[in-house]
């Protein structure tokens, strides 16, 4: 009796820890920010899915990686609105960050949203795929 308690608490230990990491539906996600850049520029994960972004800025100064609901064409049209979800990190700095991915896909704008960086060319594009 004994051995078979022992044997279905291993078992349900494994079956936890696979169900854990498989039906997680989670993306993991690297950006670089800079004067005035991403690196890289595009990045693709699921719908709805948990991504994990690890984001440095090896600049200078302070950048943001936004992500836009719609895209804009010039600095003058950004609003806070329009921001899906944001993080900012100064000079130097690095870190790692969770957000839910947008539940309808398509191409959503990722820029950097303080003053005249958008217009240095700090732009990018999430792709969020059904």
């Amino acid at each position: 009796m004994r051995r078979t308690l022992v044997l279905l608490v291993a078992f349900l230990l494994v079956a936890a820890v696979g169900c854990s990491g498989s039906s997680s539906g989670g993306t993991t996600i690297d950006a670089d920010m800079k004067e005035f850049s991403f690196t890289p520029d595009a990045w693709t994960v699921p719908a709805g899915a948990t991504v994990t972004l690890q984001l440095s800025n090896s600049g200078s100064m302070g950048h943001e990686w936004v992500i836009l609901t719609s895209p804009i064409g010039q600095e003058s049209e950004f609003e806070e609105d329009l921001v899906y979800w944001e993080q900012e990190l100064e000079g130097g700095e690095s870190g790692t960050f969770t957000f839910t991915a947008p539940s309808e896909p398509g191409t959503y704008q990722v820029i950097c949203a303080i003053p005249g960086h958008f217009s240095a060319g700090m732009k990018g594009t999430l792709t969020v795929t059904g």
